[in-house]
């Protein structure tokens, strides 16, 4: 008997979450694009929304990213994930909380939708 494992929609989907922080630091715009449906949405901190195409832009040179802050809560079909980002640019700092859809289509777990916002200055 091999040791296949059979992952909860729970554990995927996690996985799934962490794999987007992977390749967002990695700048792997062809793992990204796996991860977020065709139909992916966006809503960006300064009001503009946007499609797969405008979440998948190249990390800035130089910045150094961190996230943190994790939860999950499942709905199946539905998985809400949250947490946050900092970003260190040269020039500048950006702090963002985030939360993230999960929606599983024909047996698979793909990114829906993205909404970020500011973090306050009192965190």
């Amino acid at each position: 008997m091999g040791n296949d494992r059979v992952l909860t929609d729970e554990q995927v989907v996690r996985e799934l979450d962490r794999a987007w922080n992977e390749v967002y630091l990695r700048n792997d715009r062809s793992a990204f694009a796996e991860i977020l449906a065709d139909d992916f949405r966006v809503n960006f901190s300064d009001g503009r929304t946007g499609g797969k195409a405008d979440l998948m832009r190249p990390t800035p040179e130089g910045a150094q990213v961190a996230f943190s802050e994790a939860g999950i809560q499942m709905f199946t079909p539905t998985a809400v994930t949250w947490g946050r980002v900092r970003i260190q640019h040269p020039d500048r700092v950006v702090d963002q909380r985030y939360v993230r859809v999960y929606s599983k289509r024909e047996s698979r777990w793909q990114a829906a939708f993205v909404i970020v916002f500011p973090v306050g200055a009192e965190g």
